[in-house]
């Protein structure tokens, strides 16, 4: 038995006009004040106010479907009211038994889903109209009409009811008949964000962001999301509305730090959003800059009047300058060059000091990078032993395995030896001890980055080398895809209807699969799966700035992408207006006499043609534009005239793409 409950005089439905007793039932045993509200269409009217009787009368005036709500409260407390409850009760009695029953599909469901009701009816001809009760408020959803079937969208959670009236259509009742069902409708499972993350590696201005958010949902969902961007400067940009898309990309043209909100929802959620996650991401305008080595390619000391050279491997920047300062007896200073090497010809023996600076073009302080050599020159005349070339039979990328032969160039000194040895990560992986040959073969057995040091030396130099080099290899356990070159037809733009064909070459084609992406102005039109096809082609219906995204990776890659191209074209409705010429039906333009004037040309697409005709000095409109394109004119006047026709294309939205003009003589 419930604490408080509403009872009435006369059970629901009633007529209007007749006194109904609401009174309440006390099972609290304690002394309570009442407050009597009745609710019809979202509007609660007091029709008693806290008082120590526990009932009250009401007489409606009107039919309709109303709620009686109490509010209860003890003596001595001091909260708005302690208890509260509800109770419908429908005005308006019916007729007759006109429906024979009401059914519906589900019982149950949960926010978003459909819901089917069907009224059978022991006559025909009737017209029907439906409510709903939600949160203690009917609301109309289906006006009267022959309708016996009505299909609505749960929105509410919580105990819901849908009610019918039925009545003939000649009737003048509001209704003559009626039925009620309840259902249950349960809220959707929370959606949450467990995973907010930025995909690319680094983060560069002019580079592809990707970001990629999850969720703890069932599969059977459907989930949107929304990305909005935060700027530097306070600004934000709706980068993606919502949308099925857990994926976005983009990329920033300044540098700075952003921050990315996405908010995700149910799709039938009635919130706003049901949850949301940030991430904080720096651009930055380029890889940092990291001096890989800086070596020369002769082992000091060396005598003056020797060509030596100063050899940079560096990555980053984007724009990259190096300084080279020579400090000693006789110093140099090379200034920002954009070279990666220098060649110093010391003129005066002692202890130098070469200085390396790198920074991109961009920096303003004198360097990001920086390295220092310490070199010694003699006065002593010897013969120099210097490397001349390095040739890798398979190149700086090779496959785990696989062997590799480097063979030297050498010159100078009496007898040379070679040494060679093979590092990764600062440890020796193999090592080949000076000997005559100026060969040797490696086979690296772990995917990485490895370095080769070449050593040469005369048989009786003192000295650990005379002369060295180092060369950089890339060990992978499959080459990452590359693309080489995009084949495609060479034209400033395409047309509508053009068959436009892509030819993809890659490396290692049969081990490198493509997929293909195609925006129209910026959006998504289409996005096919990862395949061996290196042909892809699309028919355009429409103008815009077409873009393709390819990609391209190796069949054992577990990257998104190995390596990415980008193709722009423009696709126009219609080749341009061009020769566009004003001709004259008659060769002698007399005075009364009318005179008709048609204009030609070539290109465009559903041309419009406009006219001026130039009197007084003065430029006239004589014709708007339109696909007319001839002007008839009887003039009234002898004189001097020309005549201007404009003209362009129906899809274009500039003043004129052609124009002619033509001057004329009336006699």
């Amino acid at each position: 038995m419930d604490e408080i409950n509403i009872l009435f005089s006369f059970n629901s439905p009633q007529e209007k006009g007749k006194e109904i007793k609401i009174t309440v039932e006390n099972n609290i045993k304690e002394e309570m004040l009442y407050k009597f509200f009745v609710g019809a269409n979202g509007v609660w009217d007091i029709i008693k106010d806290f008082n120590e009787e526990n009932w009250t009368s009401w007489t409606p005036k009107e039919d309709g479907k109303y709620t009686i709500m109490v509010q209860a409260k003890k003596k001595d407390s001091n909260k708005l009211f302690d208890y509260v409850i509800r109770n419908d009760y429908i005005i308006g009695k019916a007729e007759g038994n006109l429906i024979a029953n009401f059914n519906i599909d589900k019982k149950t469901v949960k926010v978003g889903e459909k819901i089917r009701v069907k009224v059978n009816s022991n006559k025909d001809s009737l017209m029907y109209r439906y409510w709903i009760r939600e949160e203690y408020s009917w609301n109309l959803i289906k006006d009267y009409s022959p309708e016996n079937v009505m299909v609505f969208t749960a929105k509410t959670p919580g105990i819901n009811e849908i009610l019918v009236e039925c009545k003939e259509a000649n009737s003048s009742n509001n209704y003559d008949d009626f039925a009620k069902i309840e259902f249950e409708v349960f809220p959707l499972e929370k959606v949450d964000i467990k995973n907010f993350k930025c995909l690319t590696k680094e983060l560069l201005v002019e580079k592809e962001l990707i970001f990629q958010v999850e969720v703890n949902s069932s599969d059977n969902r459907t989930i949107l999301y929304k990305f909005v961007k935060l700027n530097p400067d306070g600004s934000n940009l709706c980068m993606q509305d919502y949308s099925n898309r857990r994926m976005v990309s983009f990329e920033e043209k300044e540098s700075g730090e952003y921050k990315l909100l996405c908010y995700v929802k149910d799709m039938y959620s009635q919130k706003e959003y049901d949850d949301v996650a940030a991430i904080n991401y720096k651009v930055k305008k380029y890889k940092g800059i990291e001096i890989k080595s800086f070596t020369t390619d002769k082992i000091s000391p060396q005598i003056c009047d020797t060509e030596i050279l100063f050899k940079a491997v560096v990555s980053g920047g984007k724009d990259l300058v190096y300084r080279y300062i020579i400090d000693g007896n006789y110093g140099e200073d090379s200034g920002f060059i954009r070279e990666d090497s220098y060649v110093w010809t010391p003129k005066m023996a002692g202890d130098y000091k070469i200085t390396l600076w790198v920074k991109d073009s961009s920096y303003n302080s004198n360097y990001e990078a920086k390295e220092e050599i310490n070199f010694i020159i003699d006065e002593k005349s010897k013969d120099n032993v210097y490397i001349e070339e390095v040739i890798l039979d398979k190149g700086n990328n090779i496959i785990i395995g696989e062997s590799l032969v480097a063979k030297v160039r050498a010159f100078g000194g009496m007898n040379l030896r070679y040494s060679f040895i093979l590092k990764k990560d600062n440890i020796i992986k193999s090592i080949i001890d000076y000997g005559s040959s100026n060969w040797a073969r490696f086979a690296p057995a772990e995917e990485g980055k490895y370095e080769l040091q070449i050593r040469v030396k005369d048989k009786y130099s003192k000295r650990e080398y005379d002369s060295h080099q180092i060369i950089y290899l890339n060990a992978f356990e499959y080459f990452p895809a590359s693309i080489q070159y995009i084949l495609y037809p060479s034209k400033d733009y395409f047309l509508c209807g053009d068959n436009i064909v892509f030819d993809v070459v890659t490396t290692s084609n049969k081990d490198t699969l493509v997929k293909y992406v195609l925006k129209i102005n910026g959006h998504k039109v289409e996005e096919s799966d990862y395949t061996f096809n290196k042909k892809y082609s699309f028919l355009p219906k429409c103008s815009g700035v077409y873009l393709l995204h390819i990609y391209a990776k190796n069949t054992k890659s577990k990257e998104i992408f190995d390596n990415k191209k980008d193709i722009k074209i423009e696709v126009r409705d219609a080749l341009p207006i061009t020769g566009t010429k004003i001709k004259c039906d008659r060769r002698k333009i007399k005075v009364n006499e009318p005179v008709i004037f048609s204009v030609d040309n070539s290109g465009g697409k559903d041309v419009l043609y406009e006219f001026y005709m130039m009197d007084n000095e003065e430029w006239i409109k004589v014709q708007s534009y339109s696909k007319q394109n001839n002007y008839s004119l009887v003039p009234f006047i002898q004189g001097n005239f020309k005549l201007l026709a404009l003209c362009k294309s129906n899809y274009n939205k500039c003043s004129y793409e052609d124009y002619d003009m033509f001057e004329f003589e009336v006699v």
